[in-house]
């Protein structure tokens, strides 16, 4: 096959198959969405995992209803469906396709590859279980470029927060609306770039704060080592002690997923020179600790975006950085270490001040 103008076809382009559903990609589904040709969103998922996540601005019609509600859906509108992971969706959008709409695509990736991709506050769930039993929301705060975790277990209603922000608000509504219990509120390490937020969510929900043992907090917490785990429902968040950005980082762990905090960047890793940091400590964290993973472990970090020289990106894997983060490409402690202290921006004036005030509580 040749093109128009003579040209061999890209040699790592698929053309197109005749018949096969036409896929619109998570960034394309989010400006369709705020365009003046806005679709028509279809959410074909059970009722169950339509409570634990859902795409603002879509319509519920489960799969097993598609074929009796389909006469209420006009044919002169785009339609997108979208489910889990994608591929109920292409069975919907082909059934409509045989049944004389034209103008319908699945959403590829489903909401799982949407909430990674575009919204990382919406929820996402583990496809391997017949009832999802975890839900994990990332809720970014851009002022900062921060990132907060929500983990919950939809069986018992119970929560946890990860590095929460100072207003509480965003927190409470969340768990009012989901009707979740908060049983914990962890900080991952000692913030010295922004105002941490336990104490005042402390304060709103009565949750216990969990904090590494090597923390010199002086309010009320609870202490993690290595190994010990905190449960929420059927579900354990599980603390690896990883000093090196601060003496008192903790990595938490919940299945194959890792809540990095600064330990571990997409693209970088956290400075260790705000406070009792250490690039030997860091380096072993990384290599002794983390590296014993699997590869398809997935990372979420406590930063994203341009406020702190990173990627506009939400979640990685090991495999990825391991091959790609340029800390982790220095070929040896030596030049991990050189690499740790030399070429950094100032320290910010007031990083002292913020760390004391995080400490104090």
């Amino acid at each position: 096959m040749v093109d128009a103008d003579g040209a061999l076809p890209h040699p790592y382009v698929r053309p197109p198959r005749a018949g096969a559903v036409p896929l619109v990609a998570p960034h394309e589904l989010a400006r369709l969405m705020s365009s003046e040709d806005r679709p028509i969103l279809i959410d074909v998922r059970p009722a169950r995992e339509r409570r634990l996540a859902r795409l603002p601005g879509d319509r519920s019609i489960p799969l097993e209803r598609l074929e009796p509600e389909a006469a209420t859906l006009p044919h002169d509108r785009a339609i997108v469906v979208y489910d889990h992971l994608g591929f109920q969706a292409r069975v919907a959008a082909e059934f409509l396709l045989s049944r004389g709409w034209t103008r319908v695509a699945a959403l590829e990736g489903g909401i799982e590859e949407y909430a990674r991709e575009v919204e990382p506050h919406v929820g996402r769930y583990p496809a391997d279980t017949a009832t999802p039993d975890l839900l994990l929301r990332q809720l970014p705060r851009p002022d900062t470029g921060c990132l907060t975790y929500f983990v919950g277990d939809p069986g018992s209603r119970q929560a946890i927060i990860i590095d929460p922000g100072i207003d509480p608000e965003p927190y409470r509504a969340l768990l009012k609306e989901g009707r979740w219990k908060l049983v914990a509120i962890v900080e991952s390490h000692t913030h010295a770039d922004h105002l941490a937020g336990h104490s005042p969510l402390h304060a709103a929900t009565d949750a216990p704060i969990y904090l590494s043992h090597r923390s010199p907090a002086a309010y009320p917490h609870r202490k993690l080592t290595e190994g010990e785990a905190v449960s929420f429902g059927t579900g354990e968040l599980v603390a690896i002690e990883t000093p090196g950005h601060t003496a008192d980082h903790l990595t938490l762990q919940v299945r194959d997923k890792i809540f990095t905090g600064d330990t571990l960047l997409l693209g970088s890793v956290g400075r260790t020179d705000l406070g009792p940091g250490s690039p030997d400590a860091l380096f072993e964290s990384l290599t002794e600790k983390l590296f014993r993973l699997p590869p398809s472990t997935e990372v979420y970090p406590a930063h994203y975006g341009p406020l702190h020289s990173l990627p506009q990106r939400y979640v990685s894997t090991l495999g990825f950085e391991r091959a790609t983060n340029e800390a982790l490409n220095q070929g040896s402690r030596e030049g991990f270490v050189k690499y740790m202290t030399e070429g950094w921006p100032p320290k910010p004036t007031n990083f002292e001040t913020i760390v004391r005030a995080n400490l104090d509580g």
